[in-house]
């Protein structure tokens, strides 16, 4: 579901009291707010299924991709567990496929991220559907902003302070400063940083 951009600018219109001339939008009010979220990890999104086929190695990052959570590939019948990441990064995973070094676990995937993909291990010896679930870095679109409802609030929130920030209406930042900073700990008390799945 879409928080659309014109729910905002009523919402802050009317609570700001401003009419349509001296707040004709709230585009830079909003992308200050999605990328104060992004900061705290807090916009994760829709999960991306992504089909590879036999003799693919790699996978690419999702649009507005931040970090990972998890990848977990589907066979065709079945979710397998989750790709590992390769604790020597990019230049481990050069040196599994060369021979230099002993393969892992059998039956296991690992990963390592190199110029904005994962490079899978071993090759995908079969088709694999891999499901990416991240966090993103916030949208440079905020016309249809791609979260869910928890955000609305948030969004909200934040878009009236920074406007009453930008705009210098000091009474205004006393009640939405506040207001803002709540929401925001709410939502990070109800999605806490996820760790890069191990086992």
């Amino acid at each position: 579901m879409a928080i659309l951009k014109a729910d905002i600018l009523t919402f802050v219109r009317k609570r700001l009291r401003e009419n349509l001339t001296s707040l004709p939008d709230v585009d830079d009010e909003i992308k200050t707010t999605l990328a104060d979220l992004s900061k705290y990890n807090l916009l994760t999104a829709t999960p991306v299924d992504v089909a590879k086929v036999a003799g693919d190695t790699d996978v690419d990052y999702p649009i507005l991709f931040k970090r990972l959570v998890s990848i977990t590939p589907n066979d065709g019948t079945r979710d397998l567990r989750p790709v590992l990441p390769l604790s020597g990064g990019f230049r481990e995973y050069q040196r599994l496929l060369s021979g230099t070094i002993s393969s892992y676990a059998a039956g296991q995937m690992y990963y390592a991220q190199h110029n904005k993909k994962f490079y899978i291990y071993p090759t995908m010896s079969q088709a694999y559907t891999f499901t990416i679930e991240y966090y993103q870095h916030s949208a440079r679109d905020v016309d249809d902003i791609a979260f869910g409802d928890e955000y609305t609030n948030a969004i909200n929130f934040g878009a009236c302070y920074h406007a009453a920030l930008f705009h210098k209406k000091t009474s205004y930042i006393e009640i939405w400063l506040p207001v803002y900073l709540s929401e925001r700990t709410t939502l990070i008390r109800m999605n806490p940083p996820q760790p890069s799945i191990v086992r």
